[in-house]
């Protein structure tokens, strides 16, 4: 089933520990990283617009994919088609080399209440206890 989930691992100031895990009919695949509280709040903010423009791209990069730094990761949020549904490409990478050098990308199916409902999750990332789940589905 298609899902992306965010998991906080732990929080010190504002620097949140996140297990992100992504999966489609093809793969699953999953990625721990480290995040700004602010970067989720706006991650959040970008998702609330896009559900109100769904016909523009939402594209949400957490962390820096190019240079020696810990693992990032991205999601694509595509212009939905007339029923609502929408693909998100989701670019992870997979931290088997020092060099960053593997990624993986991939499309996850839904549906636009359920990326308006993950966005407004998201911040309960920020303030909730370590354990707390955000789920597409």
């Amino acid at each position: 089933m298609d899902n992306i989930i965010f998991e906080r691992i732990w929080k010190d100031s504002n620097i949140i520990e996140l297990k992100v895990m992504a999966s489609s009919e093809y793969i699953s695949v999953f990625q721990n990283c480290y995040v700004e509280d602010v970067l989720l709040e706006n991650a959040a903010d970008k998702i609330n617009n896009y559900i109100k423009n769904s016909n523009e791209v939402c594209y949400l990069e957490f962390g820096n994919k190019i240079g020696n730094y810990t693992p990032a990761f991205s999601l694509n949020i595509l212009p939905s088609d007339n029923h609502g549904h929408v693909k998100i490409e989701v670019d992870i990478e997979i931290a088997d080399n020092d060099r960053r050098a593997h990624r993986c990308c991939f499309y996850v199916s839904c549906e636009l209440g359920q990326i308006e409902r993950f966005g407004q999750s998201l911040v309960s990332l920020i303030s909730e206890d370590e354990g707390v789940k955000v789920s597409l589905v």
